[in-house]
């Protein structure tokens, strides 16, 4: 059961290692980027791997792992990997191309429809494909909406429609992370569910 409730954990919410240069926290008294330019700048960005700590809580329970999450867009690769304090594996994900493997408690789950998946494995609806916009503070659909801080004209909140549920995003810690300004701290809410992501790390 344990496991299952962290294949949840796949939404919280990424591809090539290098180094995380530059990482310095964005000034929140400092005017930074246009919004357009640097939701423009953030489309491109397709390769990149985070890694830190992510949580799933519900009114019933609370779960965490360490997060590792590799993405190549132009190669349609990923991996991601959730483990225990202890360094336990207890989720290991893979994708090429538009094939997907789970590997949970040793049991490996093939599948094209990542969302089905996790529905059987967990019974939730999870925003699998909105999660690479999300991680970077974009919109997922036009009709997503964001409010952006008054001065650094960074998003604080996300408004974002998927699989016909609203959910909320809210983000904090801004780095800039080479030339991009990304939230180290997010939240993921929905309902009773919320995912809360910590991140130590954007290589691009």
């Amino acid at each position: 059961m344990y496991s299952k409730h962290l294949i949840t954990l796949f939404l919280l919410s990424i591809l090539t290692a290098c180094s995380s240069i530059n990482d310095v926290p964005v000034d929140n008294n400092q005017l930074n980027q246009e919004i357009n330019v640097r939701n423009e700048q953030l489309l491109a960005l397709n390769n990149w791997v985070i890694a830190g700590k992510i949580a799933f809580i519900t009114n019933k329970e609370r779960q965490s792992a360490t997060l590792h999450w590799q993405k190549n867009t132009e190669q349609e690769s990923e991996l991601l990997n959730l483990s225990t304090v202890f360094g336990i594996k207890v989720l290991e994900l893979k994708r090429e191309k538009s094939n997907f493997t789970v590997e949970v408690d040793g049991e490996s789950y093939q599948t094209q429809d990542l969302d089905n998946l996790i529905y059987q494995l967990t019974g939730l609806n999870l925003p699998t494909r909105a999660m690479n916009n999300w991680l970077k503070g974009i919109a997922y659909l036009p009709s997503d909406t964001i409010q952006y801080h008054e001065i650094t004209q960074l998003p604080d909140v996300l408004i974002s429609h998927y699989n016909n549920k609203i959910w909320q995003i809210n983000y904090s810690k801004y780095h800039h992370i080479g030339p991009f300004q990304l939230a180290k701290q997010l939240t993921i809410q929905q309902d009773d569910l919320r995912i809360k992501i910590v991140i130590h790390s954007w290589k691009i």
